[in-house]
C-alpha cells in the first residue's frame, strides 16, 4: 500500500497565492504575473533580483495584492530613494504600507511558502 499524502493545515492558515517575480517590466512573463496576482484576490508578490524595478511601474497599486521588496535590490539597483519618495507620499493620502521593504527578505518569502501557500508562481 502506498501512504496516502496528508496535508496538516492549522485553522488559521491562510491559502495565499505567493509569487516571486525576479523580471523586470515588459519583459516575458511579467504581465502574465501581475495579471494572475490581480486576478487572485488574495496574493503576495515578491520582487527580487531586476523584479524590484516593477515598485517604479506601479506594481504596488494591485487591488487585493501585498508587495514585498528585496531592500539589497533596491539598493544595487539605486531606487531606494525613488521608492521612499513614493511611499511617503503614499502615506499622505491614504494608511498603511503599499510596498513592504522585509528585514530579511528571503525568510519572510520562504515563511509565507512554507506556512501560507496555497499556490506558488515563479516569474
Amino acid at each position: 500500500m502506498k501512504p496516502e499524502k496528508m496535508r496538516s493545515e492549522a485553522p488559521d492558515t491562510e491559502d495565499l497565492d505567493v509569487f516571486l517575480l525576479t523580471k523586470p517590466p515588459f519583459a516575458p512573463g511579467s504581465e502574465l504575473c501581475l495579471k494572475l496576482a490581480a486576478r487572485s484576490g488574495n496574493a503576495r508578490i515578491f520582487l527580487a533580483g531586476d523584479g524590484v524595478y516593477h515598485l517604479l511601474a506601479g506594481t504596488a497599486d494591485l487591488p487585493g495584492c501585498r508587495v514585498y521588496a528585496c531592500k539589497e535590490d533596491m539598493e544595487a539597483r539605486g531606487i531606494m530613494t525613488e521608492v521612499a519618495r513614493m511611499t511617503e507620499m503614499a502615506e499622505e493620502n491614504m494608511t498603511g504600507e503599499k510596498v513592504k521593504v522585509p528585514e530579511n527578505f528571503y525568510a519572510t518569502l520562504i515563511e509565507d511558502l512554507m506556512e501560507n501557500c496555497g499556490r506558488a508562481y515563479t516569474f
